[in-house]
């Protein structure tokens, strides 16, 4: 499944209540970027209520070479299900015959 991948840093530069409490870098491969256009494009995707494409995110803690704590992100778009509609269920009818 496509993937965005991020980390997290505390943010060491902070300097007003507006800035960001942690921020970092995040990629995502020209491969998997191609494949969550083309669900987008196809529809293939869930949205939620104001059609807003669905993600999964996922962290994890971790520590750097220097030292330095950090939280690595992972972020899928999710699992997408297609719509089926609901069986019809068949005419109830109380004839005996």
């Amino acid at each position: 499944m496509p993937a965005f991948n991020a980390s997290l840093f505390k943010n060491d530069r902070k300097e007003t209540d507006k800035q960001p409490d942690f921020t970092g870098p995040g990629s995502i491969s020209k491969e998997d970027f191609m494949a969550i256009a083309d669900a987008v494009t196809s529809g293939k995707f869930n949205a939620d209520d104001r059609g807003s494409i669905k993600l999964r995110v996922a962290g994890w803690k971790k520590e750097s070479t220097s030292g330095k704590a950090y939280i690595s992100l992972s972020l899928q778009i999710d699992d997408y299900q297609a719509s089926t509609p609901a069986p019809t269920p068949a005419p109830k009818s109380d004839d005996l015959f």
